[in-house]
This record gives C-alpha cells, structure tokens and sequence, in this order.
C-alpha cells in the first residue's frame, strides 16, 4: 500500500469522529407559575344591547373568584354561576343567560347576556 493511500484511508476513517452529531439543544426553560384567579376582581360593566326597560344597569363589578369560580350578579335575584377554564376562557350560564370571556393574566373581560340585555364587563385583580 502506497503512503498517500494509506493517509487517504487514514484520514477518512477519522472523519466520521470529527464530523460527529451536533450537541443537544439546551433545556427548555420552565414556564413561569400561572397567577392564581383567587381573589377580588373589580371593574365595571356597560350596556351593549336593551331591548326591555327591565334590563340590569350598567355599573359596578365585584368577583369573589375561588377555585376558578365566581358568581356574576344579572339582577337584584339573579346570579349567574361562572368558570375560569384552563384555557382562560370564561363562561358561565343561568336560566336564560348566558357569559363568555377571557383572562389574560390580571384581567378579565366578557358579555353577559340573555338575547334582550347585554352587558360587556371588564374586572382587573386586586391585590388581597
């Protein structure tokens, strides 16, 4: 076997060693800990939709969030039980009634409405 053969084997017998597969990628960093819902909410609602002088008024927004859950207050004696889903969707229902929204972060905004009365409301996360 010549020399310069034997350098080309050589040589390409160490390539695969030098040309060997690239580092892993680095770990993905944790997500940062989701804010719990718990807690008072506080905003304020308009009207977006009256088709009956028996509407609810526009106003004041108070959530006492726990678990994920709350109660909005329709009217006088209506309560409508609502849900923080895990995809921060908001809805809720009642007879007649219906809620949706979304959380991003320390706010939630959505509509309650029955097909007469529409309320759009806004509620950011106070600190306890």
């Amino acid at each position: 076997m010549t020399t310069a053969r034997l350098t080309l084997l050589l040589a390409l017998s160490l390539l695969p060693v030098a040309c060997g597969a690239p580092p892993p990628p680095p770990p993905t960093p944790p997500k940062p800990p989701e804010e719990s819902s718990a807690g008072i909410w506080r905003g304020t609602s308009t009207r977006f939709q009256a088709e009956s002088r028996a509407c609810p008024h526009p106003g004041l927004v108070t959530l006492q969030v726990w678990d994920d859950k709350f109660q909005y207050r329709w009217d006088g004696k209506t309560w409508v039980d609502a849900e923080i889903g895990s995809d921060d969707v908001v809805r809720g229902q009642a007879p007649g009634i219906t809620l949706i929204g979304k959380r991003a972060g320390s706010r939630i905004e959505g509509d309650i409405t029955n097909g007469d009365c529409g309320l759009h409301f806004t509620v950011m996360k106070k600190d306890n």
